[in-house]
């Protein structure tokens, strides 16, 4: 074993590596009785004599990125680049050793290296990779490597040598070759850029067009070469590129010539809309003048929007576009839009059909008012509206409805109360004068939601008291035995003789370790890449077995404390209702009433806190949430119990 070790002020310092030849660069495996004749570090040479007497010259690769480190330290870029090339070390590690002293004298590496293919050969091996961190990254001192480890990685590296090469033989007599490699070795590659190089080569009249055109074919797929050239409407150009592809030439030249025998907008349109560029395309169509086939091809390719912007300054032609936009937005379901389209065409029949279908109902009643409609016409816009509105639990939409275009101040009452808006309803029962509604109407609304609140709270109450102790009770299990709380006995009671070697299979590894399975914590090694493989199916199906939360399943206390969750925020929303209604039933002198509801409401938000105690705030749960209720969307909140201002004319007692 050869092994190479850098040189250290003492002993200590030394790091010799270790017997890994097939992975570290520092150490190789020679014949058994070899021995060291001498290095020459100037061809980064080692001879050795072997057993049998005869001589042989190694290239060991520890010694060559010595050299090639050093090479690059003095900027003498052409020793560093044909030891790369004659010992095959990437082309990246002239960059990657020191990559802003490249940058800055890309110039002299182009004035060392000179040939033109050896400059190719550069630029054509540029990667993204940084390989002095990871290819080479062993072979320097423990201190080069922690420094290298710590440099800030380049993003954008392959364009920016790219940029820097394009600049400094933009400032020389350079081989047009090397212009277009750099062009098209971006990433992504600017074909275009490199095929406007031969355009301008074939306008000064140059006979090294053809061998350009080979060169750029040999560099890029010559299939998206045609669709640029082709894209850039040089028809000469496509069919230099054409030529020097598979392409059958009784397929592309009888396209190129129809497409020569047309005027020029016609040809670029036919250009862009054989390569799929549909918002180009409609450009030189609108300049065309044909308008008929602007709208068709509009419609065909979905381009409403970008036609409408070319037709901004020409109303009669906008309003046009915009008519087949709207059509196309109702035909698509988008009400709304299409319904603000028809209202700017002052179509008020179709905007105020499609407003109603967005349950937009203001502006459905009113642009119907604009058409204009019947009396009673309107009143059956507004009654279907109304009902609309009730399914989707509007009520203030709805008792608006009633209250303004049916005059029927009952049904405005009745669900102004279902809404809890009691002052809402109060207001359109005596500005109607109709007094005799407050007690069949207003008080009947304040009894009904009353029974709704107060049944609301008592399922509360009842979730909260069987869910909670049962929450304790599956977590002093899961503390006394886990390995029967996650179902972790794989071998279902069966002995297993110790004797037996037993093989990990995809089955033993696919769900996860005993915890990791049920805990949706990360898993490495052996586990992670057996989840990985784990079908979608058994997915689907883990997930609606965690939805259910079967009682005694393991997923029992995850849907609980969801559903805790769920109840604490539900209660949150009804607190500005119940004080809505507590104060209406005061002033309806239902005082008794008022403080059941509001003791009701009392006990539920005790109840509330002291779940969210017991179940999310303890100490020693805090860990659990952790690491059970950890899933992809992030850490869970505590959630917060809302404060309730009691009212106080109904003193302490209630």
């Amino acid at each position: 074993m050869l092994k190479f070790v850098h040189l250290a002020p003492h002993l200590e310092g030394l790091e010799v590596p270790p017997d890994t030849p097939e992975s570290d660069e520092r150490c190789r495996s020679i014949e058994r009785g070899a021995k060291l004749v001498t290095a020459m570090p100037s061809i980064f040479a080692v001879v050795l004599q072997m057993p049998r007497g005869n001589l042989e010259t190694i290239y060991p690769r520890a010694l060559v990125l010595a050299g090639l480190r050093q090479s690059i330290a003095e900027k003498n870029y052409k020793k560093a680049f044909l030891a790369c090339r004659n010992q095959r070390v990437d082309m990246n590690m002239i960059h990657d050793h020191r990559p802003e002293q490249f940058i800055a004298n890309v110039g002299m590496f182009i004035d060392q290296i000179r040939k033109t293919e050896h400059i190719d050969l550069f630029l054509s091996s540029l990667r993204e990779e940084d390989v002095s961190r990871t290819m080479y990254r062993e072979t320097l001192r423990a201190d080069e490597r922690l420094e290298t480890d710590t440099a800030k990685l380049q993003v954008g590296k392959v364009n920016r040598i790219c940029n820097a090469f394009l600049e400094a033989l933009s400032g020389r007599k350079a081989n047009v070759k090397n212009l277009i490699t750099a062009q098209v070795c971006k990433n992504p590659p600017d074909l275009d850029a490199g095929l406007m190089e031969i355009v301008q080569l074939r306008e000064k009249g140059s006979d090294q067009v053809d061998e350009v055109v080979e060169h750029i074919c040999f560099l890029a797929d010559v299939n998206r070469l045609y669709d640029n050239a082709l894209g850039l409407y040089d028809l000469r150009l496509t069919l230099l590129i054409a030529q020097q592809s598979q392409k059958d030439p009784r397929e592309y030249l009888p396209f190129l010539q129809n497409l020569q025998r047309m005027e020029t907008l016609r040809r670029q349109f036919s250009i862009d809309d054989h390569l799929r560029r549909f918002k180009k395309a409609i450009r030189h169509l609108c300049d065309l003048n044909a308008f008929e086939e602007v709208k068709s091809y509009t419609s065909t390719h979905d381009l409403y929007e970008q036609t409408m912007g070319l037709y901004r300054y020409d109303d009669e032609k906008f309003s046009a576009i915009m008519q087949l936009y709207a059509i196309h937005l109702k035909e698509t379901s988008q009400y709304k839009a299409a319904a603000t389209s028809f209202h700017y065409l002052n179509e008020m029949t179709q905007a105020s059909e499609c407003y109603r279908l967005a349950n937009q109902w203001q502006e459905a009643l009113s642009t119907a008012s604009l058409i204009p409609l019947t009396s009673d016409q309107i009143r059956s816009l507004a009654t279907t509206s109304a009902q609309s509105a009730i399914e989707t639990k509007d009520f203030r939409a709805a008792a608006t409805i009633f209250s303004d275009y049916l005059q029927d101040i009952p049904s405005a009452a009745k669900y102004f109360c279902k809404g809890y808006l009691f002052a809402e309803a109060f207001r359109t029962i005596t500005l109607s004068s109709q007094t005799d509604l407050l007690a069949s109407v207003f008080d009947t609304g304040l009894t009904e939601n009353m029974a709704s609140i107060t049944e609301l709270l008592a399922d509360c109450r009842a979730q909260l008291t069987a869910q909670v102790p049962r929450i304790r009770e599956l977590r002093e299990k899961k503390k006394e035995d886990p390995l029967a709380f996650f179902e972790g006995d794989v071998n279902e009671g069966k002995d297993i003789p110790d004797d037996v070697s037993l093989a990990p299979t995809d089955s033993s590894t696919m769900g996860g370790s005993l915890f990791t399975r049920y805990t949706n914590r990360s898993m490495t090694g052996t586990a992670e890449t057996g989840t990985s493989r784990r079908s979608s199916k058994n997915r689907r199906r883990e997930e609606r077995k965690r939805a259910r939360g079967k009682k005694g399943s393991v997923y029992e206390e995850e849907y609980l404390v969801n559903s805790v969750r769920r109840l604490v925020e539900r209660v949150n929303n009804v607190g500005d209702e119940v004080g809505r209604l507590v104060e209406w039933l005061v002033r309806r002198r239902m005082v008794e009433r008022a403080r059941a509801v509001e003791g009701a409401m009392m006990e539920v938000l005790r109840l509330c806190r002291q779940a969210v105690e017991d179940v999310f705030r303890s100490e020693k749960e805090k860990a659990v949430l952790e690491e059970e209720q950890v899933g992809e969307q992030g850490k869970m909140d505590v959630p917060m119990v809302k404060d309730y201002a009691k009212l106080a004319l109904l003193g302490q007692g209630s």
